[in-house]
């Protein structure tokens, strides 16, 4: 019978970050990848908005951000591969003085643990930004190390990067059918081409990361929910490149892509599905609010859509790290929209589990499992889109 130190379930960025960090940090350890799709980066990862920001409410997800931050900015030189990572920040701005005084305890926060974040008044943005519609406005957050980046540049990145250094095989077209278990422990995981023996099943599975789970006898509650975004046509009324920008107010969000704008709103009654068609319909709302930050859009085209798939939480906080009931399952999902900008932090810390026995480099207690299984109230993460 086969036999694997490691099993990783899904080659999206997550799977290939956790690929990548098992095999730098352990050249004798045999990993197998297993992706059910014909080739990497095939599913949820790159449909993303590609954003990479530490501006969140939340310790433990501003640590994760600076970790890829970090790695984010030296990826193209470490691992030889072609990454553009557009640091032109991200943006946030509220029209309330509920939300502008809560932006005032995020900034302390996120100030705290290193992040350079400014405080600026509505005519700073106006000047900075002159394409916003900023009279209305109270606040703004802005942050210049935030940015955007392409979710398949990283994934091909990590996957080649991985590849080159060995150890590791990737198996495309390979779904997963079950994971075994006996006194508590994994011991195989089944195949649509065989049963391969295994003391460690990660589960990268994204939007799947509950039903790859479910084979185990486990229960995640992540659930899988659309999400829409769409391209306008270059438009010359905005000049250079715009930073990430969220109405905090509405929930609208735009950056700048192949110049024209991207464009985004989740829908807050979007039902828990794999649906990924795009939701024509939807676009009509995102419009209205659209407009009313960005006025110069009444001279843009829409030229593209698309749905792709969020896993979200109860509290919009990942699922890392062990389950308690199975030794030797891992999970690495969850991210509720943030799976690609905490990739790297995610494949350095299940590295650490699997090696050293704990993640050291940041605490991820806060994100057991465990947390939805106690009486006491969730600190959920606020700055979610």
């Amino acid at each position: 019978m086969e036999r694997a130190d490691v099993v990783v379930v899904g080659c999206g960025v997550i799977g290939a970050s956790v690929a990548y960090h098992l095999a730098k940090r352990e050249a004798g350890l045999k990993v197998l990848v297993l992706e059910r799709e014909k080739a990497p980066c095939t599913g949820s990862t790159p449909l993303s908005a590609g954003g990479i920001r530490a501006q969140f409410t939340t310790e433990v997800n501003i640590r994760l951000s600076n970790y890829a931050i970090d790695f984010y900015e030296r990826m193209s030189d470490e691992l030889e591969c072609h990454f553009d990572f557009e640091q032109h920040g991200y943006l946030f701005v509220t029209s309330e003085e509920e939300t502008a005084a809560r932006f005032a305890g995020n900034v302390e926060l996120q100030r705290s643990l290193g992040v350079p974040v400014e405080v600026l008044e509505p005519a700073q943005i106006a000047e900075r930004w002159p394409h916003l519609r900023s009279d209305d406005l109270v606040l703004g957050t802005f942050s210049g190390k935030d940015g955007y980046a392409d979710p398949y540049e990283a994934t091909m990145g990590f996957y080649q990067a991985t590849r080159r250094l060995g150890g590791v095989e990737f198996r495309f077209a390979t779904p997963v059918t079950g994971i075994e278990q006996s006194e508590g422990k994994v011991t195989h995981v089944l195949t649509s081409h065989g049963k391969i023996e295994t003391p460690w099943v990660i589960d990268c599975a994204g939007p799947w990361l509950r039903e790859v789970a479910s084979m185990a006898g486990l229960d995640l509650p992540a659930q899988p929910i659309r999400r829409c975004l769409w391209n306008t046509e270059p438009f010359e009324l905005i000049k250079g490149k715009i930073p990430l920008t969220i109405d905090m107010d509405t929930g609208f969000y735009t950056r700048s892509e192949s110049g024209g704008l991207m464009l985004g709103l989740a829908n807050p009654d979007e039902p828990p599905s794999f649906n990924t068609v795009l939701d024509d319909d939807w676009l009509e709302v995102l419009i209205e609010k659209a407009m009313h930050r960005v006025p110069c859009l009444e001279h843009a085209e829409v030229a593209r859509g698309w749905g792709g798939l969020y896993s979200v939480t109860p509290d919009h906080l990942p699922i890392l790290g062990r389950v308690p009931g199975l030794a030797g399952f891992l999970s690495a999902g969850g991210f509720s929209g943030h799976g690609f900008m905490h990739a790297p932090s995610t494949g350095l810390l299940m590295a650490e589990i699997v090696l050293d026995g704990e993640a050291t480099t940041i605490d991820i207690s806060s994100l057991s499992i465990e947390r939805f299984q106690g009486a006491g109230d969730l600190t959920a993460e606020v700055n979610v889109i």
